[in-house]
């Protein structure tokens, strides 16, 4: 049997006992710029990649014209592919997959670009479909925003994948050839006939204002560049790029502008790539036209896209059917706490203090409870600072900034952290009064609990607060009540001034 033959055998059965099992997943993405390898562990519920490469061999460049994929792009992807693969092998990764998009869909000769990969590497190509490609970006959306309204967006090189969202279901889809190599080539570097390019194809897609009201959820490169740009530009707060949200008006004045760079003026910013600067002014063009056709209410820039539905398809079912948050939370608190008490136990603990928070935010103080012993292992002069700034940073997929800081708020007030912290003070302005409020309380119903209990697991359920109108009461049963102290009784009243009532424990 030949050893190509041979290879595919033995990955075909890891695949099929990594189904079963979990382990490392691994995706070879295949673009019309960029030839990218992600690894991920599975089967934790979050996409967090432990390697992520990428080399951008431009295979769709010149494709509009010649029908064919870039000669100098292929030679440079097959030496790419080359050490992918033979990392793939060496990692190892037990679930592996290669997928190709618009650039060797559409060339004449992209079949047999994937034939060779395959005989060479052992390892087949799948080519996706415009309509399977612009699925599986907004299977990587539903990933994180599991009930997202709207228009999904996947801006690449070769193409643009469009789909509408119907709380969280799959209504319609379009590819449109309008990715920033193919457009850039296509107008002939002419702004005006690129404008001409994607009102055309627009036009033809009859369903778009149907997203009308509604995010546009953008995904790609590209997009990501669009979206630092906006960051440096405003002094935004916050510096990540998931869930950033702009809204329509600000969002089409910051790509009409782009859009009227020279690449030489883009390389100014720091936050553009000089490999983006010749063609992000065509990627802005397309957005801008995309956000005035569908009417969306505001641009909200994703970390998610086709690799990660790729990812989220070869979870099992139980696992897809986690919440993100809370699943991400609790696995990462199982990695890195003490194992003492478990966030579950607090936040049951907790609940009655909650009483004014919507189901959203009882979502964050549900988080909130799982991460609060996210600091232990820090000097106890930066507890608090250093667990503030990782939970900001935390890599959760779909959720708002708003959200974000509150969450890191919370843990923030959970280790005493002082008040006037510059880097806390940076981004309150992203929460309303009520939000920090909530942050402030979730904080301090994890402080007392985590001092009540000291760490013990079933402490807890033997004390039990009450919360009316006018009073705070935290009652303790039976040998509990010998744990109530000076330390317990200054952060209960703490809690108690905070919701504005007084407070007793029994």
């Amino acid at each position: 049997m030949p050893a190509a033959a041979k290879e595919i055998t033995v990955i075909d059965r890891l695949n099929e006992r990594a189904t079963r099992t979990g382990g490392r997943i691994g995706i070879v993405d295949i673009g019309s710029n960029t030839v990218r390898l992600v690894v991920y562990d599975a089967p934790a519920r979050l996409p967090v990649p432990i390697f992520n490469e990428r080399v951008a061999c431009q295979l769709g460049k010149g494709i509009g014209k010649t029908h064919k994929l870039n000669p100098d792009g292929v030679k440079l992807a097959l030496k790419t592919l080359a050490r992918f693969t033979s990392l793939a092998r060496q990692m190892p990764v037990e679930r592996f997959k290669m997928v190709a998009t618009a650039a060797v869909r559409e060339a004449s000769d992209g079949p047999e670009f994937a034939r060779e990969v395959e005989r060479r590497f052992g390892y087949p190509v799948e080519i996706l479909s415009g309509e399977e490609e612009a699925r599986l970006g907004a299977v990587g959306i539903l990933g994180g925003v599991r009930d997202a309204d709207g228009l999904f967006g996947d801006l690449g090189g070769g193409s643009l994948d469009l789909v509408l969202l119907e709380n969280g279901q799959f209504k319609k889809s379009a590819t449109v050839p309008l990715g920033h190599l193919r457009l850039a080539e296509d107008a002939g570097g002419s702004m005006n006939a690129a404008r001409a390019l994607a009102d055309k194809a627009f036009a033809e897609i009859d369903w778009l204002r149907d997203a009308a009201g509604q995010n546009f959820y953008a995904v790609g490169g590209a997009c990501r560049s669009l979206a630092r740009i906006y960051v440096e530009q405003t002094n935004y707060p916050l510096h990540v790029l998931d869930y950033l949200t702009i809204p329509a008006k600000p969002a089409i004045d910051l790509t009409r502008l782009i859009s009227t760079q020279s690449p030489a003026s883009l390389e100014r910013m720091s936050s553009v790539a000089r490999r983006r600067a010749d063609t992000l002014p065509f990627a802005s063009l397309a957005i801008n036209r995309l956000l005035e056709v569908s009417k969306a209410k505001a641009l909200v820039f994703s970390g998610f896209g086709l690799r990660e539905g790729l990812f989220f398809e070869q979870l099992p079912a139980a696992v897809r059917r986690q919440d993100p948050l809370i699943s991400v939370c609790d696995g990462f608190a199982q990695r890195s706490g003490r194992f003492a008490v478990h966030g579950e136990e607090i936040y049951n603990w907790m609940v009655p203090v909650l009483s004014d928070l919507d189901d959203g935010d009882h979502r964050l103080a549900h988080a909130a409870a799982l991460l609060s012993d996210i600091g232990w292992t820090e000097h106890p002069d930066y507890r608090a600072l250093h667990a503030f700034l990782r939970v900001l940073r935390f890599p959760i997929a779909g959720i708002t900034h708003r959200e974000r800081v509150i969450l890191a708020l919370a843990v923030f007030v959970r280790y005493n952290g002082r008040r006037r912290q510059e880097e806390v003070q940076t981004v309150r302005p992203l929460l309303s009064e009520d939000d920090q409020q909530n942050a402030e309380v979730i904080g301090l119903a994890l402080r007392l609990a985590h001092v009540l209990s000291g760490g013990v697991p079933d402490v807890l359920p033997r004390s039990i607060l009450t919360l009316t109108s006018n009073r705070l009461t935290m009652k303790l049963q039976g040998d509990a009540k010998e744990l109530s102290g000076e330390g317990v009784q200054r952060i209960f009243d703490d809690l108690a001034e905070q919701l504005g009532v007084k407070g007793e424990i029994a």
